[in-house]
């Protein structure tokens, strides 16, 4: 299977204060965490909501300001004009996504996410004209309500790191967890 990875980086990161995609860990930026994790498992790596240098950019779609679903609907338009067979989606703010989650996804249905955190997702592009269509309807713009209507399978992930706050990543930070999950 073809897959793109999408990094949806398009929040505003009230609760964080600044942007935490530019937030740092292990000396990295989170973004550069996740888009690493994303380039095990994908053949190419692209980041929504917002351009960070480095990073292939896409504009959310159909418009912006629409949350995840914006960036994940601009990353599906592509990946169906570039031949991709599914997006594998993460959020800027989890910088250890374990090695093997496509597969995870991939076993549970042609659409799929992870349970309590479905913006990290594997979404087929054959999806893409269908979301632009759930958008423009100005349907529920969640991702947990876009999966409930494609019937997405949930898929339980334990030890996901979730950065909202800056407590959130020092405690991350202090756990002795690295990037991939493992304690070192």
């Amino acid at each position: 299977m073809r897959l793109l990875g999408a990094v949806l980086a398009g929040g505003q990161s009230r609760r964080f204060g600044s942007d935490k995609a530019a937030a740092t860990v292990g000396g990295k930026l989170l973004i550069a965490h996740v888009a690493e994790a994303l380039r095990r498992e994908c053949t190419h790596v692209v980041v929504t909501g917002r351009a960070y240098d480095g990073f292939q950019f896409l504009r959310d779609r159909p418009v912006s300001d629409l949350g995840p679903l914006g960036g994940l609907c601009a990353a599906l338009q592509y990946g169906a004009a570039m031949a991709f067979d599914a997006v594998l989606s993460a959020p800027c703010d989890v910088p250890n996504l374990p090695e093997g989650i496509a597969a995870a996804l991939a076993r549970a249905g042609p659409a799929a996410c992870v349970a309590d955190m479905p913006v990290i997702g594997l979404w087929p592009c054959g999806l893409a004209g269908r979301l632009a269509e759930h958008l423009q309807a100005r349907a529920d713009r969640s991702l947990r309500g876009w999966a409930r209507v494609i019937g997405a399978r949930p898929v339980r992930v334990a030890g996901l790191a979730n950065i909202n706050t800056p407590l959130d990543l020092a405690a991350f930070a202090e756990t002795g967890l690295d990037i991939a999950g493992a304690r070192r």
